[in-house]
């Protein structure tokens, strides 16, 4: 008799704990596709769309919507560098996901960027901080609606990840990018 007693109490327990399940932690790769690719591409959608003949923001050509817009993709992206930037473990892809460019001639493989985030967390986390204040500078401007503020901001965008991929995505083709950024008068570093 006890023991048919039990038996309620033990199936609330097991249906509890099955409905906490944990929730699977966030990677890097997760974040970096959902919430700054997803939201930066819009950003030079909306922006690209507004330039005038010497590729600055028109702000005559940006309506309120698109500002709103832009503030919103902007400070989308600043979350998502946040949240890289505190990762207490960085863990590029779960089991079985791939990368885009894993099966291209001369990309990465999942499990080379993993050995580049683990032999330089803190620099990853940096590059996350500095993406972090680039996008509330430009949220900041597109609130503001300041063309002038925001068209170097979004200008300079693609350097801010590309200097970042750059180090931990395809590393052996550095020497390679940056000759080329020297050669055209755009590099960054001078």
């Amino acid at each position: 008799m006890k023991a048919i007693a039990l038996l309620p109490a033990l199936a609330l327990v097991a249906a509890c704990s099955q409905g906490a399940k944990e929730e699977e932690p966030l990677t890097v790769h997760d974040v970096m596709v959902k919430q700054i690719d997803g939201n930066a591409d819009p950003i030079w959608e909306i922006t690209n769309a507004s330039l005038d003949d010497s590729a600055a923001i028109n702000p005559a050509k940006m309506t309120d919507e698109q500002w709103a817009e832009v503030e919103k993709r902007a400070l989308a992206v600043k979350a998502g560098a946040e949240t890289l930037a505190e990762m207490k473990k960085l863990v590029l892809i779960k089991p079985g996901e791939k990368i885009s460019d894993q099966d291209v001639e001369g990309g990465s493989t999942p499990a080379k960027v993993q050995a580049h985030l683990d032999a330089a967390p803190d620099d990853f986390r940096q590059f996350a901080g500095v993406l972090e204040a680039h996008m509330a500078d430009l949220a900041t401007a597109a609130k503001n609606h300041d063309a002038a503020a925001a068209t170097p901001l979004v200008d300079q965008l693609d350097g801010v990840c590309e200097s970042c991929h750059l180090e931990f995505w395809y590393p052996e083709q550095k020497a390679l990018v940056q000759s080329i950024r020297q050669k055209n008068g755009d590099d960054p570093t001078t």
